[in-house]
């Protein structure tokens, strides 16, 4: 047997018959308003007609607005592997450099683009296990994330980035711009459907 809360079900029984008086409450005919003569003050600051004695309804607004997103984010980067740590990031640089020409010729704007990392790291494993240290190889890195504004764009854009080097395109992720423009449009609509 499940242990019982004596006061759970004291809480739970009073709030059954909260429920079923206001129910009784509101189907009698020709009840008189409990608080008929109190003071409530509505969201303009006037008093509502319960104070007058009148019966009062109050409603809560809903507003929904559904929208698709209208900028794109992509990161692209490029991973290069040459024999010295000079090498890697010096032909990781160049391509990334090369590819951020093809990004603003696509009309992405240059604040629209922004380094997100650069990493390098040591390759010292071949398939015949731990490699001499002559036998190193490095990784560079490097890294792009890019907003496209015009999503009709997208192909085009990654398209040209990878024509210019560019050998990952880690993600492509859909948003707003202006999320808060959104938030405050559904709010108004909340309103309008209130009033």
């Amino acid at each position: 047997m499940p242990d019982t809360n004596p006061f759970r079900m004291a809480v739970d029984l009073g709030m059954i018959l909260a429920l079923a008086l206001t129910a009784l409450f509101v189907m009698l005919p020709g009840t008189p308003p409990v608080l008929a003569d109190a003071a409530f003050l509505t969201s303009t600051g006037t008093e509502s007609p319960a104070s007058t004695g009148a019966h009062a309804v109050t409603a809560a607004g809903k507003g929904t607005v559904s929208i698709g997103p209208n900028v794109a984010t992509a990161a692209i980067g490029v991973e290069i592997l040459r024999p010295t740590v000079k090498e890697a990031t010096s032909a990781a640089q160049a391509v990334m450099e090369d590819v951020w020409a093809a990004l603003v010729a696509q009309n992405i704007d240059e604040s629209d683009i922004r380094i997100s990392h650069l990493n390098i790291f040591a390759e010292r494993l071949g398939p015949d296990g731990l490699r001499n240290e002559n036998q190193t190889r490095y990784h560079a890195s490097n890294t792009l994330l890019i907003t496209i504004r015009d999503l009709d764009s997208i192909d085009a854009v990654l398209d040209a980035a990878i024509d210019a080097g560019a050998n990952n395109i880690y993600s492509v992720d859909f948003s707003l711009s202006d999320p808060a423009a959104v938030e405050s449009e559904t709010h108004a609509g909340a309103v309008s459907r209130q009033n």
